[in-house]
């Protein structure tokens, strides 16, 4: 057995060889090459960096919608640090805020500030928690928030369970990763696993590629795919054995949903619609708490300041992150506030949670983003960028499915519209060739096929333009190379 997972272990691993291969074909200029190799000689070698793209540019500057190379080539930027940067690189705004902070107060433990207390009482005012007053729980990173979110719901319900779907993502720590179907990753833990046990899985309602398959003839996709979960949860609860305690509707041990309102690492992904409305219903009807994960669809990125806003959805605890600290580490958890006064104090601790810096920089970020007119431009601009991928739809037939909530947009790549068969290598040229031509985002999806294009919230319509015109030129190299 040893040898077998030795052996395993080995085809996991990458070579020497294969890092200078790597750094020899990126299409980068000499000074982005030195530094690479700099960098790939001091730290490991597991980096997301070399998952994500065969070798990452080396990004020296950056502005607003544009990063610039050790070389000074541009690149359109549709990662926006993956959603932190949702301002725009280098906000001016925000880097105000922060020189000043700096000059007055930088770190004061875990402890009050009013910096803190401002973002506190505004997160508060923002956000659709259900039943009432609500309380604040801050922390680092997302997945740092999703822990504290689970330990408080696991507290308050004297619950075990937790469910989520399949697909979603909330980290990548011990206690996190049970809650992420990311494709590959729970090898990495071996021989501990995570701490998978209490965590149930269920089939998210991805309609392109349904979990339950394809509808009869001449049924909707979407309905069809939100009727069959509705089946699975109501064998999931039918139940009536346990020893906990009854709740109205029945007896249950789950205390609490873990969900992302739209699969983002997962491609971008928008369900069914009335997904999280079916949630909701099932929570009220079991005593179960609702926590939905906006670390990546919040403040913004959807065109509304939060995606459960699209289902006008309520839940009873929202964990927020990434473009929250306005380029700085910070997440934060906003809750009923029974559930978050149900423990004492030292329930919980960090040291750098709620960083002063991070929390003035989260001030001015929310000021920015819940300004008069902001997320209308968001709506606008998204649906701008969206009739471009839909006119370039109709000249590539690579690409099988756009979907698109504000600057949250998805693309899917099949081989065959009709079948829907994916098309992953055709996926890994495009992307490739598209960082060659200056132009960088992620690549994924179930069957890793798909494009997730997280631009800067505040991208102009020139730089659209431009992204436009180089998927277009690369998906035309894609069809001749691949014979589409």
């Amino acid at each position: 057995m040893m040898d077998d997972y030795l052996a395993q272990r080995k085809r996991m691993q990458i070579s020497q060889a294969e890092i200078d291969r790597r750094i020899a074909d990126a299409p980068f200029g000499p000074t982005s090459k030195k530094w690479a190799s700099r960098w790939l000689s001091a730290e490991s070698w597991g980096q997301v960096g070399l998952a994500l793209f065969d070798l990452p540019p080396i990004v020296e500057r950056a502005e607003n919608d544009l990063l610039i190379d050790a070389d000074g080539k541009e690149y359109v930027d549709l990662l926006a640090g993956f959603s932190v940067s949702s301002l725009g690189q280098c906000n001016k705004e925000i880097a105000e805020v922060i020189r000043n902070q700096a000059g007055t107060l930088v770190h004061y433990f875990d402890l009050p500030h009013p910096e803190r207390i401002k973002l506190a009482e505004r997160l508060k005012e923002i956000s659709p928690t259900a039943g009432g007053d609500s309380r604040v729980l801050f922390g680092v990173t997302g997945a740092d928030a999703i822990e504290l979110a689970v330990r408080a719901a696991r507290f308050y319900t004297g619950r075990p369970m937790i469910l989520t779907a399949f697909g979603d993502y909330h980290g990548v720590t011990y206690s996190t990763m049970a809650l992420t179907g990311k494709g590959g990753m729970w090898a990495y833990f071996y021989p501990v696993l995570p701490h998978c046990e209490g965590v149930g899985y269920f089939p998210f309602p991805y309609p392109y590629q349904s979990p339950f398959g394809r509808p009869p003839a001449g049924e909707d996709d979407q309905a069809w795919c939100l009727d069959r979960l509705r089946d699975y949860f109501e064998y999931y609860f039918r139940s009536k054995e346990s020893p906990y305690r009854e709740v109205k509707g029945g007896i249950t041990n789950v205390a609490a949903f873990v969900v992302e309102p739209f699969q983002s690492s997962a491609g971008y992904i928008l369900p069914s619609a009335g997904y999280l409305k079916l949630l909701r219903r099932l929570a009220d009807e079991y005593g179960i708490l609702l926590i939905v994960d906006e670390i990546q669809t919040g403040l913004g990125r959807t065109g509304k300041l939060w995606a459960s806003d699209w289902e006008d959805v309520r839940p009873d605890m929202l964990v927020t992150s990434k473009a929250l600290g306005g380029g700085l580490p910070l997440s934060a958890v906003v809750a009923r506030a029974d559930i978050l006064e149900a423990w004492g104090p030292g329930a919980h601790v960090s040291t750098q949670a709620g960083n002063v810096l991070a929390c003035a920089a989260g001030n001015k970020a929310l000021e920015l983003l819940t300004a008069n007119g902001f997320l209308d431009k968001v709506r606008a601009d998204g649906a701008y960028f969206e009739a471009g991928l839909t006119a370039l739809a109709k000249k590539h037939p690579l690409i099988g499915h756009i979907n698109a909530r504000g600057m949250y947009i998805g693309l899917e790549l099949v081989r065959n519209r009709d079948t829907r068969e994916p098309a992953p290598d055709e996926a890994g040229f495009i992307l490739k060739e598209c960082v060659r031509e200056g132009m960088v985002f992620e690549k994924g999806g179930y069957f890793h096929n798909r494009f997730q294009l997280i631009p800067p919230l505040t991208i102009r319509r020139s730089t659209i333009d431009r992204a436009l015109g180089i998927f277009d030129r690369v998906f035309a190299a894609a069809e001749r190379k691949f014979g589409r």
